[in-house]
């Protein structure tokens, strides 16, 4: 049997940590577009079909995230259950899912059953969110005890008021937990790329 010479062993090695990295990240459905929300000037964005939405209530006096679609669902913190007045803020590294417990997740509706979730309120100058610090939202949609779970990246700015958003995710598998700041990995054929070109310079 033929033995593999050392350029063949790191192109193996390559593709077993591509389809590794593929396999753990091919659930997560990820965007990194940036958004910005200001006074008068909402900004929503469609998740799975689903629409969320950031913005500031009339009079400007806070910022709140919330949803439209039915099905979806905003979480919120443990303390405010069954009457939540705020969007719970989620830092990178924590785990969103079925362990955060889908009745922390506030379920929204349409029409009169929507509500506005206060990230930042600026007359009491106090919120879950911090001003100018990146936090996630977590979010869910689905129905009965079948949901998927994700996170919305975002920041309140009071100079000039403002909510940026800078991305969102959610893992497509039914009631799989996500990392919040998970994003999807590299695929194999970039992996394998680089090392073909480490192989050409070692030839050269």
């Amino acid at each position: 049997m033929r033995t593999l010479n050392r350029f063949e062993k790191h192109i193996v090695a390559a593709a077993a940590i591509a389809m590794t990295a593929a396999a753990a990240n091919a659930a997560i459905v990820y965007s990194d577009v940036v958004q910005q929300a200001q006074p008068l000037s909402p900004a929503s964005m469609s998740i799975a079909g689903k629409t969320f939405e950031v913005g500031f209530v009339q009079g400007y006096n806070f910022a709140y995230v919330t949803t439209t679609s039915v099905g979806a669902g905003i979480f919120v913190p443990l303390s405010q259950e069954p009457n939540p007045t705020n969007a719970r803020s989620f830092a990178q590294g924590d785990t969103i899912g079925t362990s955060t417990g889908v009745l922390d997740m506030y379920p929204l509706g349409g029409g009169s059953e929507n509500i506005n979730l206060e990230l930042y309120n600026f007359t009491t100058q106090s919120g879950t969110f911090a001003l100018n610090t990146i936090a996630y939202v977590g979010i869910g949609f689905g129905s009965g005890t079948q949901f998927n779970y994700g996170w919305i990246k975002l920041a309140v700015s009071a100079d000039p008021q403002s909510i940026t958003i800078y991305g969102w995710a959610y893992n497509d598998e039914v009631n799989q937990s996500i990392t919040v700041g998970e994003i999807p990995g590299p695929g194999a054929l970039g992996l394998l790329a680089i090392v073909g070109l480490q192989g050409r310079r070692r030839r050269a």
